[in-house]
């Protein structure tokens, strides 16, 4: 749940920063030049410091549709394996897991393959990307080619829990879990169904229970969708991490995870796996580098068919970016994660 302290920021009320003329230049020429490099529709940007937030939004919802606010919905994609990641840890806090449990632990009946070398797939193993499994299950590339994701949606809204641990019996991690990080949509899924036994409800209670009543989440009209030709995208199904919250909705969720008073969201952002400088890390899906003039940046960037996003969180600084769009490509998650440098190198200038 959320402390006191997330809540009494989250209701304070929206002055404009200090520093407000330079950063707000800089928003909307970021936001322009994103919208013509990407051909995209519609873009968000977000920032809360200090418990103040302000958003610039840019383009249409739909093309031929209205301006996007605040309150319009966007798919967060990885991003929400952030939100798995901090339910994860609150289990952990409470005494329901470890994070060393086997995943075994939460599974009915035999998986003897999730292990290599006599090394388990542990739940912390899901968490931090390193699970060694695969990227998705099922394996959805025969029906290629599908423009819009049409098939691929009605694929996936049909394929169920029993099916997905079925076709987990005969997986194998590629590794030892734990060595390496490797993205893995199966590993998030798998630490969905762990949670739904370590807390004992199904997944969409949890997280209505625990993250969006708490935090408020009240997102409005959605935005649609659309992949780099420009071609309107089905709707990626909530259960497999569509999940569509709002720029208001995500800069609640950034104050929160800017508290790391909270025991929860402190052990989120722990390193649990390091680069060999140890300057960078992941720990409970966070990805953090350590800056070159202190403190830290904590990233999570999410893709769908036709929506990216990503959030940029400085605690040092009590900083957090958050960038949304309704384009889908291969270069808009990095375009929209200098946006969110370019606003935080912009909010570190000294005041005019």
């Amino acid at each position: 749940m959320l402390t006191r302290a997330v809540i009494a920021i989250l209701m304070l009320a929206t002055p404009a920063f200090a520093q407000q003329a330079p950063v707000d230049a800089v928003a909307r020429s970021a936001g322009a030049d994103y919208l013509a490099a990407e051909k995209g529709v519609g873009l968000s940007i977000g920032i809360v410091r200090d418990g103040k937030v302000t958003s610039w939004h840019f383009g249409s919802i739909a093309k031929g549709g209205p301006a996007p606010t605040a309150d319009t919905a966007y798919e967060i994609g990885s991003i929400s394996k952030t939100i798995t990641s901090l339910l994860l840890a609150r289990a952990v806090i409470a005494g329901k897991a470890s994070l060393d449990d086997d995943v075994r632990k939460y599974l009915d009946g035999s998986y003897p393959k999730l292990e290599f070398e006599g090394e388990p797939v542990r739940l912390l193993h899901l968490a931090n990307m390193t699970s060694a499994l695969p990227d998705n299950i099922p394996d959805l590339s025969a029906l290629e080619p599908d423009p819009g994701r049409a098939k691929h949606a009605r694929a996936m809204t049909a394929y169920t829990k029993a099916q997905f641990l079925e076709a987990l019996r005969g997986v194998s991690p590629k590794g030892k879990p734990g060595a390496d990080v490797a993205h893995s949509n199966a590993a998030a899924q798998l630490l969905v169904y762990a949670l739904e036994r370590i807390y004992g409800v199904p997944y969409e209670t949890l997280l209505a229970r625990e993250f969006e009543r708490p935090l408020g989440v009240s997102a409005g009209v959605a935005a649609t969708g659309y992949d780099s030709e420009g071609r309107e995208t089905a709707v990626l199904p909530r259960k497999s991490f569509g999940y569509r919250y709002s720029t208001a909705d995500m800069l609640r969720y950034a104050a929160l995870q800017l508290d790391e008073k909270d025991p929860a969201v402190a052990l989120s952002h722990k390193g649990t796996w390091f680069t060999l400088d140890r300057k960078t890390w992941v720990g409970l899906t966070w990805i953090s580098t350590e800056l070159p003039g202190g403190g830290r940046q904590l990233r999570y960037s999410g893709g769908t068919w036709g929506f990216a996003s990503v959030m940029l969180l400085y605690p040092e600084r009590r900083l957090g970016v958050v960038v949304l769009a309704n384009n889908a490509s291969d270069t808009a998650q990095g375009r929209l994660s200098d946006i969110a440098g370019r606003i935080a190198d912009a909010l570190a200038m000294p005041a005019r």
